[in-house]
């Protein structure tokens, strides 16, 4: 059998490990998964009575339309629900955006590195990716408007960054809006948009009524500690939301998922001491880097990427060996870095003291 050449060429998403997989791998009892930026807490005690009673309707298809929350994501953001879509994960949203508008001769804009869902789901299609590297570890916003060209259908942003956890600033969004054509789509995915302290939160709802062109993606995976259930959003205007409905399949929202999700936006509470207490950890990080005399970058969301020179494989593999998965920089497009996930105060404070006896030896 023989499989078309272009999927041999599509660059491979590198998924984190598994703790069971490192468990067996060195014989170790106990194993912190710091890698995918999960919210090890987990939901909200709520959520997780919604999931165990979801349980009892799983023979009957999910509600193709997300109705439940769509209306609570309509009065949240004080938008209509014809201007939201739900999907299997962000990643899903972006595979359909993809599907609406790329085609052998256009391409999207991206940073690099960057979400490498991005590139794939334009690949898929016979599209091409213009890539603009990153600017002191931050997206070169004037770089990236330069760079679209009569071709370009799309540009994806993230905010914040990931890797670096970087943000977009109000007076950079305002420069892209203003300065990218109503016929090119804006993609911002903020996948760690809860993460961002208030006072520097940027509302790009707000943009909506007057950039036809913006689409803003949201998931529940990241701070409501969803990841195991695939649920994310977009918000556009209503055009848009209807072209993405025309090719999404039906039921792409498990029941369970959209119960789930349902009550987590009930739990406003439960976000913002999450947001805070990720704060307050990754201060810890920052003293024990400056301390230490290792490098970082200042982070918005819920993950540091931290600079340990040349053999980041080697210093991740010594973590793996003491029980700590974390992400290489090389996986990412950034050797000489790791990636890790600000976790729980204990777990932290055993990774950072292993860190530090790694990184001097």
């Amino acid at each position: 059998m023989e499989i078309k050449e272009w999927i041999e060429n599509l660059p491979e998403y590198i998924p984190g490990k598994t703790i069971e997989e490192i468990k067996i791998k060195y014989n170790l009892e106990n194993v912190y998964k710091l890698a995918s930026n999960e919210n090890i807490l987990g939901p909200a005690q709520e959520v997780e009575e919604a999931i165990c009673n979801g349980a009892k309707t799983i023979n009957y298809y999910p509600d193709s339309n997300c109705t439940k929350i769509k209306n609570k994501l309509s009065k949240k953001y004080k938008i209509p629900t014809e201007n939201i879509i739900l999907g299997n994960g962000t990643d899903q949203i972006i595979e359909l955006v993809c599907n609406c508008l790329i085609g052998e001769i256009e391409n999207i804009v991206i940073s690099d590195p960057t979400f490498l869902i991005y590139e794939k789901a334009a690949l898929k299609l016979g599209g091409k990716t213009i890539k603009v590297a990153l600017k002191n570890y931050r997206q070169d916003v004037k770089s990236l408007v330069d760079n679209i060209n009569k071709n370009t259908k799309i540009l994806f942003l993230t905010s914040p960054h990931n890797p670096t956890g970087t943000i977009i600033t109000k007076d950079e969004f305002e420069y892209i809006l203003n300065n990218v054509a109503k016929d090119k789509l804006i993609v911002v995915d903020e996948a760690y948009y809860e993460y961002v302290v208030k006072e520097e939160q940027l509302d790009t709802v707000k943009y909506l009524k007057d950039f036809p062109n913006l689409l803003i993606l949201r998931t529940f995976s990241k701070i409501y500690g969803l990841a195991g259930l695939r649920i994310g959003y977009g918000i556009s205007n209503e055009k848009i939301i209807k072209a993405l409905n025309k090719i999404r399949l039906p039921f792409n929202v498990n029941s369970i998922a959209q119960k789930a999700a349902a009550i987590a936006l009930d739990n406003e509470d439960y976000v913002k001491n999450i947001r805070q207490d990720i704060i307050k950890e990754k201060e810890k990080f920052y003293n024990v880097f400056e301390n230490s005399g290792i490098k970082y970058i200042k982070s918005y969301a819920n993950f540091v990427l931290i600079k340990v020179g040349k053999n980041d494989k080697d210093i991740s593999t010594d973590l793996l060996k003491s029980g700590f998965i974390v992400r290489p920089g090389s996986n990412l497009g950034l050797p000489g870095y790791i990636r890790v996930t600000v976790s729980l105060p204990e777990i932290n404070k055993k990774f950072l003291k292993m860190l530090v006896k790694t990184y001097k030896n």
